[in-house]
């Protein structure tokens, strides 16, 4: 477990079902002793399996520690606060917002639609001046670090500006001071990554979880909230930056920043939408000027895995719209628009190596053979392992990333490969008989001890699955008592065609499966065994009753020893004795 991740897995909780390898987008989970890890090379902090993992073994890591620290501190502590806040928190206003983050003591709470603003005009100066050509939004850390390092040769396409959050913590350091502190909050997972990688300029990174969980801890009641004259966002409350965490928010805000009639722009959403998109763009890499706005979360931010609104996607749209056109709250307390940092960067340029290896066809058919496929007909491609083929599945354990445990047919073949080899070896008739009083299954012996021709139906259909049990044994009703009474039958002597069988009868499944065993008294073998048994039990009693016998002879002794003791050195007081 690496709970320095900004994902990780809590391997106690992981139950080993897979689900976190079938939704994952980009695999990078590695299956290990049975326990599912993540692997920060290959992933790119969706946290899309913190969403799904059903035992809750996924995680995301909890810095809200790390922010109180911060603020037990001299140094001031700011919020960068996501526009999207409105959408996890109708029940507080933008004031009442302002009021409690200060209450817990923040020193000032700043949006981070402001930083957005900034990047609109940025990148609304770089496509005018820019020809045609492919050009990537960089506002989303989870799109950008799905390209770097899943389509590297689209980093070139990439529009060289800080996200929003970056841009907006180097906007706050340059109005209130290097050294203060700043805290983003929000929907996104991934800007725990940009904390991570950018110290100096995001101090850490709290989703909306774990606001709300913070503001359960201390009581704060919406309602009560008593926001003062001066509990605005500072510098100024945002405009159209807060409509950056909707699908389509960002091209909306470059639209009416500047004329672009020569851009040609897309958004997408969705990881899946996404991979699917970015296929085949060389095409038309140099036939037109097109602007691609990515958002991994599909919907935008507003359906990040750090929230827990249950509203659907045009409510949070809706409310973050309505917020937009909202009023002013208050006069801006600083004209911020002049005294601005550089945020272009080349980070986001920086292929990210990660490991990749290609495998021969004769390694991948031996690594699928190792999981009993040996032809094309046993890939089923089923999905169970995670993976979207077999193929797949096979190249991940070359890579060391899966196991064969994890191919369900494989273990199905296997657990019944291993029932039937043990089934056959039994030195008992076994049988096994559902709800029906059809046959599941059984050995050859049992059709050997039944007789009636059954060994020539067991020849001719190995197992006798399906036939009636009922037209199979004369002593079918204890059977059928079995299944419906759910009581077990143990060690019951029958008889049938002058044959005697000790008979045993009990549950698997209560009602639904039952298992029999029978054994042929008259089996040499079994006689001898069923002798001793009961020769053990006999010797077992007689040794209990000689020993009792012998304890009452014992004390019986003693106490004739003693009273004679007495007579003979006082034979008065004995007599008186006897007498009384």
């Amino acid at each position: 477990m690496d709970s320095m991740q900004p994902v990780y897995t809590e391997v106690n909780n992981c139950q080993d079902c897979y689900k976190c390898i079938r939704e994952c987008p980009v695999k990078a989970i590695k299956i290990e002793a049975n326990r599912a890890s993540i692997i920060r090379e290959l992933c790119i902090f969706c946290g899309r399996c913190t969403l799904i993992c059903p035992s809750g073994a996924k995680k995301v890591r909890d810095d809200l520690s790390k922010v109180k620290r911060l603020l037990r501190r001299n140094t001031p502590v700011y919020v960068s606060l996501a526009p999207s806040f409105i959408s996890e928190f109708p029940d507080y206003s933008a004031p009442a917002m302002v009021a409690a983050l200060k209450k817990l003591g923040f020193a000032g709470i700043s949006e981070t639609a402001l930083g957005a603003e900034v990047v609109t005009t940025n990148t609304a100066q770089f496509l005018n001046e820019a020809g045609p050509g492919i050009y990537i939004s960089t506002a989303c850390p989870s799109a950008v670090d799905y390209i770097r390092k899943y389509q590297p040769e689209l980093t070139k396409c990439l529009v060289g500006i800080q996200s929003p959050l970056m841009a907006h913590a180097s906007m706050l350091r340059q109005w209130y001071g290097q050294d203060i502190r700043v805290v983003f909050i929000g929907p996104c997972v991934a800007k725990k990554t940009e904390s991570d990688d950018f110290p100096s300029l995001i101090d850490a990174s709290l989703t909306f979880n774990d606001l709300r969980r913070w503001f359960e801890e201390e009581s704060f009641i919406p309602e009560l909230m008593c926001p003062a004259e001066n509990d605005t966002f500072i510098p100024a409350q945002a405009s159209d930056g807060a409509l950056y965490p909707i699908d389509g928010g960002m091209v909306g805000t470059i639209k009416n920043a500047t004329n672009t009639s020569s851009v040609n722009f897309m958004h997408i959403s969705g990881i899946a939408n996404i991979k699917n998109a970015l296929n085949g763009l060389d095409e038309v890499a140099n036939s037109a000027k097109i602007f691609i706005e990515l958002l991994v979360c599909e919907g935008g931010c507003i359906n990040g895995p750090g929230t827990s609104s249950k509203s659907g996607t045009i409510v949070k749209n809706l409310k973050v719209d309505q917020y937009r056109n909202a009023p002013q709250l208050a006069a801006p307390s600083m004209d911020w628009s002049n005294n601005l940092p550089d945020i272009h960067t080349r980070y986001c340029f920086i292929k990210q190596d990660r490991p990749v290896k290609y495998w021969s066809e004769e390694d991948i058919a031996e690594a699928l053979k190792t999981a009993g496929k040996t032809c094309k007909e046993d890939e089923l491609n089923c999905g169970g392992c995670g993976y979207n083929s077999c193929r797949d599945f096979a190249i991940a354990m070359l890579n060391g990333m899966a196991e064969r445990q994890m191919c369900v047919s494989y273990m199905r073949r296997v657990a019944a490969d291993k029932a039937s080899v043990l089934l056959q070896r039994m030195p008992y008739g076994v049988v096994l008989v559902d709800d029906r009083m059809q046959i599941i299954e059984s050995n050859r012996l049992f059709a050997e001890l039944i007789g009636n021709d059954a060994s020539l139906l067991w020849d001719a259909k190995p197992g006798l699955q399906g036939a009636d049990m009922n037209k199979m044994v004369a002593f079918h009703k204890v059977f059928s008592n079995v299944l419906s009474s759910g009581n077990d039958l143990i060690d019951r002597n029958i008889e049938e065609n002058g044959r005697l069988f000790n008979l045993s009868v009990f549950t698997i499944q209560r009602h639904r499966i039952i298992c029999g065993i029978i054994q042929d008294l008259h089996h040499p073998g079994l006689m001898q065994e069923d002798v001793m048994r009961r020769i053990k039990q006999v010797v077992h009693e007689n040794m209990s009753t000689v020993q009792k016998v012998a304890f009452l002879l014992g004390e019986n002794a003693a106490r004739t020893e003693a009273m004679l003791n007495t007579v003979i050195n006082n034979p008065v007081i004995a007599l008186m004795d006897e007498e009384g």
